[in-house]
């Protein structure tokens, strides 16, 4: 076992750290409360107008390509200067034709405040009134608002964007084709804002797969809100910002804007719990129509991100943005930088210790044994990474779809029913997989010394440390996955009736990892089983990157290789 002081240490480093705490950036009102104009029946009429005209809209429609002319127009006639940016994707295996319309109010300075709102739709709904007709109203009826106080200390720049529905595409393409992402103050997502029932916004930070929005630019929208009196702005709990930034996968279009290091978030309705069964029967569903729409919801929406636009107009210099971070809205006070990391760094070493302290054996025959437990670890390991090679080649040959970002959209019908030819095919894949790997381990330890409890303990402690390694580089919330990979360290290699601990404590070390797939899969979205295909469509189309799914599928190898007996031949062995 692991040196009885480790534990006391432990508790002692992560209470000093925590101890390193600091104030929550100091955020000064500046703007005018009594300048706000917007108007939810203004607001109405037009997502009426939207929504009735371009029905049907999702990404490579006829109507969508309309609707995106209509958006163009209408802010030219307004005074903006406005221009579509065009280009070709591949979804559900085919050409998709995807567009932007990007209007820009110049002010006296180059730097830019950029509001987003995706003018697509799920292929699952009709009207799309609530995601996204809401958001593309506001953003309509704000282009009104302000152009009538030309010229503004900075530019504005309101994007109308594609593709959000299947992985924020239209968003990303902005990030990827802007001359320079450093003129960026700041950026704003608008979605589902007008449901009868919001009764206050919320903010989604997460970036997508990297990066968590700019704590400052989140105050200053609560505070711009408190200033005027209007609805609460909903900050994400200190759990909730665990969680984000543990599993960085956004479904908003503040995403790819995070990732790229742009401060933002994106403003969507809150609602009371409650709802919340209802809230997710209209999500991507045919009933998304006006009925649901009210002008006193889209009202306060609307003045909610006015007020924050007129706030930053207003400011002179921006606050620095620190990621990752923890803030704690009770005592405010922020957990970010050297104490954060340290944390993070301190509880990969314990993996390390946990490689080359307990037992009998000294760190050197712990080393030298590594020999003989690297066949039985790759005996498991390399079946596990053939099988993600094999869906690879299930898309390359068509029995799997093709998606550029995500696969599919939620509800859509590809993800809650499975190819069946292709889980089959996939399942027999791993079996066959793991019989060769198995067998050709057994091949080889027959030639030399098999391994023991304790030399496999070290090599799979040392391989979780180095996923670490590589966790800390790519995304340290992502630790959180790891905590429960403490239960490896009680596995003894137990025999008989002691077996069924040894398998309990594997299970246990994947604790969180069930427990997200449940509440993502099970509970958010509602999939049941059939979150298993979407999984598989994850790691298909490397929405899970090839060298992240080598990591887990080696920290599966390697506690499957704590509780996997080594594969002796056991005659010969005799």
């Amino acid at each position: 076992m692991v040196n009885k002081l480790y534990l006391p240490l432990c508790l002692l480093f992560l209470c000093v750290a925590l101890s390193a705490c600091v104030a929550k950036p100091d955020v000064q009102m500046s703007y005018d409360p009594g300048a706000l104009r917007f108007s939810g029946d203004r607001a109405m009429e037009l997502e009426r107008e939207f929504v009735t005209r371009f029905p049907n809209r999702h990404s490579g429609q006829s109507n969508n390509r309309l609707a995106v002319k209509w958006l163009s127009a209408k802010l030219t006639d307004l005074g903006w200067s406005c221009s579509i940016d065009e280009w070709e994707i591949i979804n559900y295996s085919r050409p998709v034709a995807l567009n932007n319309a990007v209007c820009r109010l110049p002010g006296k300075s180059d730097r830019e405040i950029l509001v987003v709102a995706h003018h697509d739709q799920a292929p699952t709904t009709i009207q799309g009134a609530d995601n996204n007709g809401s958001g593309v109203a506001i953003l309509l009826h704000l282009a009104e608002v302000f152009v009538n106080e030309n010229p503004l200390p900075y530019t504005l720049v309101f994007a109308f964007t594609d593709a959000e529905e299947y992985g924020m595409i239209g968003s990303r393409r902005y990030v990827e084709t802007h001359p320079n992402l450093q003129q960026i103050i700041a950026g704003i997502s608008l979605d589902n804002l007008g449901r009868t029932y919001y009764d206050g916004v919320k903010m989604e930070l997460v970036g997508r797969y990297d990066g968590y929005g700019a704590l400052w630019l989140a105050l200053t929208a609560r505070e711009a809100a408190r200033a005027a009196g209007l609805w609460d702005v909903h900050l994400r709990s200190t759990f909730d910002q665990v969680t984000d930034q543990a599993a960085p996968v956004s479904l908003m279009d503040q995403g790819p804007l995070v990732a790229a290091g742009i401060p933002a978030f994106g403003f969507a309705g809150h609602f009371p719990e409650s709802y919340a069964d209802e809230n997710y029967r209209l999500w991507h569903d045919p009933d998304d129509t006006l009925d649901y729409q009210s002008a006193n919801v889209l009202g306060k929406s609307g003045l909610t991100a006015e007020a924050l636009i007129r706030q930053l107009l207003s400011m002179d210099k921006f606050p620095k943005a620190f990621s990752p971070y923890l803030f704690f809205d009770s005592s405010g006070q922020v957990l970010q930088g050297l104490p954060l990391w340290l944390i993070f760094c301190g509880f990969v070493i314990i993996f390390f210790l946990g490689s080359v302290l307990g037992g009998k054996t000294s760190i050197q025959e712990k080393l030298l044994g590594w020999r003989f437990a690297l066949p039985h670890f790759l005996g498991l390991w390399m079946p596990l990474l053939a099988s993600i090679i094999l869906l690879y080649v299930f898309v390359w040959v068509g029995l799997m779809d093709r998606y550029h970002a995500y696969p599919a959209t939620t509800k859509d019908s590809a993800l809650l029913h499975p190819r069946w030819p292709a889980v089959i095919l996939f399942l027999l894949g791993l079996g066959v997989f793991f019989y060769l790997g198995r067998r050709l381990v057994r091949d080889y330890v027959n030639s030399t010394k098999h391994a023991t409890h304790i030399q496999i303990m070290s090599l799979s402690m040392f391989i979780i440390g180095l996923s670490g390694v590589y966790v800390l580089w790519l995304n340290p919330f992502a630790l959180l996955f790891f905590v429960p990979l403490l239960f490896w360290l009680l596995i003894a290699g137990r025999r008989g009736v002691g077996k069924i601990l040894d398998l309990l404590l594997f299970l246990l070390g994947g604790l969180v990892v069930y427990a997200l797939i449940y509440v993502f899969g099970f509970i958010t979205l509602r999939y049941n089983l059939a979150f298993l295909w979407f999984m598989m469509n994850m790691f298909s189309i490397r929405m899970i990157s090839f060298p992240t799914a080598a990591m887990i599928t080696a920290i599966f190898g390697a506690g499957l290789a704590l509780v996997v007996n080594p594969a002796i031949d056991r005659g010969r062995s005799k």
